[in-house]
């Protein structure tokens, strides 16, 4: 059965936001920073368990460009279609589009393969991806915990407005990735 990100985060707390930003991950981070506003979860702990999920994410993912490289691309279509645009991405800026792929959704896996494939040193591409990662997912738990206190001083702290604002984010976000899928079937279709 699958669950919404507010169920998640309610059943496991931290562990959701690790997994969730092993993957992708803005959605639940939003929401963790919401939780964390509502004294549900802790503010400095979500920010670490974002940093530790999306660390580890985009190293196994630059590993297996660097260890399986064209070869993952052609198992992947969706990916190898990004990957003109991760590449002129990274030899227009070099080491610092590590840092600009982190905010770009649904790019960021690619990317990682893309790094890997190229020559960047492992070192370089640690160091680069920790600083980007810290700063992603104190930016992205901030924005979740000051909506939260957005609406707190709005609305007062009533728990059915509370729900109103977790289903606006869930809308939102499930909005977001509904708009990257047609787009990427448009594109796939033309």
């Amino acid at each position: 059965m699958l669950m919404s990100p507010e169920a998640l985060l309610h059943k496991f707390g931290y562990l959701a936001v690790v997994v969730g930003t092993f993957l992708e991950g803005e959605t639940i981070l939003v929401m963790a920073g919401f939780f964390a506003e509502r004294g549900y979860l802790e503010f400095l702990l979500v920010v670490l368990c974002a940093f530790g999920g999306a660390y580890v994410g985009h190293v196994f993912w630059f590993w297996l460009g660097r260890t399986q490289g064209v070869k993952l691309l052609d198992r992947f279509p969706k990916m190898k279609k990004h990957f003109g645009k991760g590449i002129r991405m990274f030899e227009r800026y070099g080491a610092p589009a590590i840092f600009i792929t982190q905010w770009l959704y649904g790019l960021r896996v690619t990317c990682a393969v893309i790094i890997g494939i190229s020559r960047i040193s492992t070192i370089k591409f640690l160091l680069y991806e920790a600083f980007t990662c810290i700063v992603w997912a104190f930016a992205i738990t901030t924005a979740g915990y000051y909506f939260g206190r957005a609406v707190e001083r709005l609305l007062g702290r009533a728990a059915h407005i509370e729900k109103w604002g977790l289903l606006l984010l869930v809308v939102v976000g499930i909005a977001i990735w509904g708009w990257h899928q047609w787009k990427d079937r448009r594109e796939e279709s033309t």
